[in-house]
């Protein structure tokens, strides 16, 4: 069965993951707690997207018993366009920062092989090369565990429950890899929240049921937590090597408890269309893989035309927009030009 609420929520969630790539080109200096709070809000927005991720394996795949097709379905949609549009962004990173993956491991300049290949090969294999781009070596990863993701939904509840908590601890410790680069250690600390999202789909009509009307309390934690994080003097996401200790995520707490607020929240609008949420929703991952590159754009011509920021914060929510729409308007159009194709370049 369609459920618009999820949809919307696709639409929601690439307007926070395109919302945490702006500061950088905007100079804005988180100096105030209201600043805090509102970037540890809108960090680690990508566990939206997994969560929805989780929610439709099952309630698309598993329910119509297309998990065959699952796989295949998936790589096809994820890796040609990555691989079609990382082309240009390895290519320049070869030539403009021919040193990057010095400051990981040393690896020599010299000759085709460890001039090129081999950061050929790590750009592609991390998504170092644009941002945003880390998600899609991750999601191969994780999507490629489909089986033990169907053996999950065919435990006993109390099995299931155990095996989420313990995954939680330890994401919640593990944190996010180091300048995503650690593919696996992304896996194990986005696993939990995708699992999440399959067990709000196995339980929906109960969860619906028994969370009614308790969205402002969810609401409340989040913004507690995330207020709890500022008041520490940290935001933005958490990220380390695995087995360093930086006490706990609470970005991934925080966004675990608002997927579920989502849910329940949406679901009160599950017959009611608008139309910008429809097209954002359905642009949602040519967006993803587009706003890197316009992002650039705006980055490069910054520089070139040294263009001043008098008022950052103005210009954070200028950049978000143009971003949502360029990027949206560049899907739009390579759909109208090259019907059959647009979706191997962009993903839709």
């Amino acid at each position: 069965m369609y459920l618009n609420s999820i949809n919307i929520y696709r639409g929601i969630s690439i307007l926070l993951i395109v919302s945490a790539h702006c500061y950088s080109i905007s100079e804005i200096k988180i100096d105030t707690f209201p600043e805090a709070l509102f970037a540890n809000l809108t960090a680690g927005s990508t566990i939206n997207f997994i969560f929805i991720s989780g929610f439709l394996f099952h309630h698309v795949f598993y329910l119509r018993e297309k998990t065959r097709q699952f796989l295949t379905q998936k790589l096809r949609r994820l890796l040609i366009p990555y691989t079609i549009l990382s082309i240009v962004p390895i290519f320049l990173k070869l030539q403009l920062e021919p040193n990057f993956w010095g400051q990981y491991f040393p690896l020599g300049s010299d000759g085709f092989v460890n001039g090129y290949l081999i950061p050929t090969i790590l750009y592609y294999i991390t998504g170092a090369h644009l941002v945003a781009y880390w998600y899609i070596p991750f999601a191969v990863c994780l999507f490629i565990m489909y089986p033990i993701h169907i053996k999950f939904i065919e435990l006993k509840p109390t099995y299931q429950l155990s095996i989420l908590f313990l995954l939680f601890v330890i994401a919640l410790l593990i944190h996010r890899p180091v300048d995503e680069l650690n593919v696996l250690q992304s896996v194990v600390y986005f696993t939990p929240p995708y699992l999440l999202g399959i067990l709000c789909s196995q339980n929906k009509t109960f969860i619906y049921k028994s969370l009614k009307n308790k969205e402002l309390l969810l609401l409340t934690i989040v913004l507690s937590i995330a207020a709890l994080q500022a008041s520490l003097g940290r935001y933005d996401n958490y990220q380390k090597h695995a087995f360093e200790y930086d006490g706990i995520d609470l970005i991934l707490l925080q966004k675990s408890i608002l997927c579920v607020f989502f849910m329940l929240f949406l679901h009160r609008f599950e017959n009611n269309q608008n139309k910008l949420l429809s097209i954002l929703a359905s642009t949602s991952f040519a967006i993803y893989f587009l706003h890197g590159y316009v992002l650039q754009l705006f980055t490069v011509l910054k520089a070139k035309f040294q263009i001043p920021i008098p008022h950052p914060w103005a210009t954070y929510f200028l950049v978000w927009t143009a971003l949502i729409f360029g990027s949206m308007f560049l899907a739009l159009l390579l759909k109208k030009i090259m019907p059959k194709y647009a979706r191997y370049i962009t993903g839709y």
